[in-house]
């Protein structure tokens, strides 16, 4: 990539590709897992092999498509990295406060996609969502946009 022959260091997120005219470039990807997204630096290789380092002057959260470099031939994008996950769809409003509660009650970050639950794949959460009587499933997706956490503690 032009001016990207040697490591790279992004301070800044120059949009998202959902918002940009793409054309002709040629896409890379920097390929993150969904847990890194609040990280403000990352040092991570793209697909194409370019050594990136990412050090954001403000906090921001990495979205998936996130731009972190153009030119008039290439762009280089921030890629969420699909994982295991339990999909979970409640039968009713009852059934989403109960979810939500088990799920929050294990301080698991929490995502949603229309009219699904999403959390990372964790086998003693399947085996009580199961046992509650809600129908989860094993699936492999991308995890974005979760529910912003709150960090406090309490006694179980």
């Amino acid at each position: 990539m032009k001016g990207m022959d040697f490591n790279m260091l992004v301070k800044n997120i120059l949009g998202n590709i959902n918002n940009f005219e793409i054309g002709t470039k040629d896409i890379d990807e920097v390929a993150i897992e969904w847990y890194e997204v609040d990280k403000r630096i990352l040092k991570k290789q793209s697909k194409k092999g370019i050594e990136v380092g990412i050090k954001l002057e403000q906090p921001y959260k990495l979205q998936d498509g996130d731009i972190l470099f153009f030119d008039e031939k290439e762009i280089l994008i921030v890629s969420i990295i699909p994982c295991d996950t339990i999909s979970i769809i409640p039968e009713s409003m009852r059934d989403m406060g109960k979810i939500c509660y088990e799920i929050g009650n294990k301080h698991i970050p929490l995502f949603f996609y229309n009219n699904e639950v999403l959390v990372n794949y964790d086998e003693p959460l399947m085996r009580l969502l199961e046992k509650e009587g809600f129908k989860p499933e094993k699936t492999v997706r991308k995890l974005i946009d979760g529910l912003k956490q709150h960090s406090h503690s309490h006694e179980h």
